[in-house]
């Protein structure tokens, strides 16, 4: 089936269609209209919002929250003659323990039923979604060294939502290095494969290694992008200004984790707290953010 884009009555709505395993933790296959981006654009902060069901009716009636969207973040696009083939990370959802059966299945269904409906598909079924959405990072047209700290102790989709730099800007001529933090080996051996093999991956298993890490490369970097919690971005800008005299606009860009439900920055569930003492709504500002923006 040839994806079609069809109208919604807010926002108009895509439908793609899935390619391959889906599996949780992993990207899946979304074959989409062409055009939807200039090839030329950078693709990771960018992401979709999918309607988490395919039926209304009596699962309408039951259960009203299977109809808030949930963001798939982008990792990657293969243009193709018949749409484009576009990789969409689908999280995990962590499982529940220790409860009584009823307590256990409500925190189930609370925790997250949309990414368990997801996880559910198979090759072949239909997705609506939205988008694509927010602004994405900003890298320099010029071959350039660029360095991504990726922090897969505190979440492994930070990897995945950054993945799609490392091959865009060799392919703009420059040299792509990741520092991963990881507190075991094989986590590292099992992401290490998607990786174009021009990347230089570095890693660290616990405080002190990062910040050492931190300190030699980012000494030496363009740029930097970053998938890391809010927790560590005053850490993060410290190690710069301890190796730079004056830190540029956009020399250091970080993925800010929210909760991206409208897209359109109507809901305010993704507002963010600025170096100003004010609010920025993530889904429309973000969910890119230069760091002195966030932290001064």
């Amino acid at each position: 089936m040839i994806p079609s884009q069809p109208e919604e009555a807010l926002l108009p709505a895509l439908v793609g269609q899935i390619e391959g395993a889906v599996k949780p933790g992993l990207p899946i296959a979304v074959r989409l209209p062409p055009d939807l981006l200039p090839l030329s654009q950078i693709l990771a902060g960018r992401y979709f919002l999918v309607r988490c069901s395919s039926v209304v009716g009596i699962e309408r009636e039951g259960d009203w929250s299977i109809f808030l969207r949930r963001p798939l973040f982008v990792c990657g696009r293969q243009p193709q003659d018949r749409g484009d083939r576009w990789q969409l990370y689908l999280p995990t959802v962590p499982a529940i323990t220790g409860l009584g059966v009823e307590d256990e299945t409500q925190a189930q269904i609370d925790s997250d039923a949309g990414f368990r409906w997801l996880a559910q598909r198979v090759a072949g079924e239909l997705l609506n979604l939205c988008g694509p959405f927010g602004n994405g990072f900003r890298i320099g047209p010029n071959p350039h060294n660029l360095l991504l700290l990726v922090d897969v102790t505190d979440d492994a989709a930070w990897f995945w939502q950054l993945h799609s730099l490392c091959e865009q800007t060799l392919d703009r001529g420059g040299r792509a290095t990741i520092l991963i933090r990881a507190e075991r080996d094989e986590e590292v051996a099992n992401l290490m494969p998607s990786l174009p093999v021009q990347v230089e991956v570095r890693t660290a298993s616990d405080e002190a290694g990062w910040v050492e890490q931190l300190r030699h490369t980012v000494s030496w970097a363009d740029q930097v992008c970053a998938g890391i919690p809010a927790s560590r971005y005053r850490e993060l800008l410290n190690v710069v200004r301890e190796s730079r005299i004056h830190v540029d606009r956009d020399f250091v860009q970080v993925l800010f984790s929210a909760d991206l439900l409208c897209g359109v920055g109507a809901c305010l569930v993704c507002v963010v707290p600025n170096a100003r003492g004010g609010f920025t709504r993530a889904c429309v500002n973000g969910p890119v953010f230069d760091l002195l923006e966030l932290v001064d």
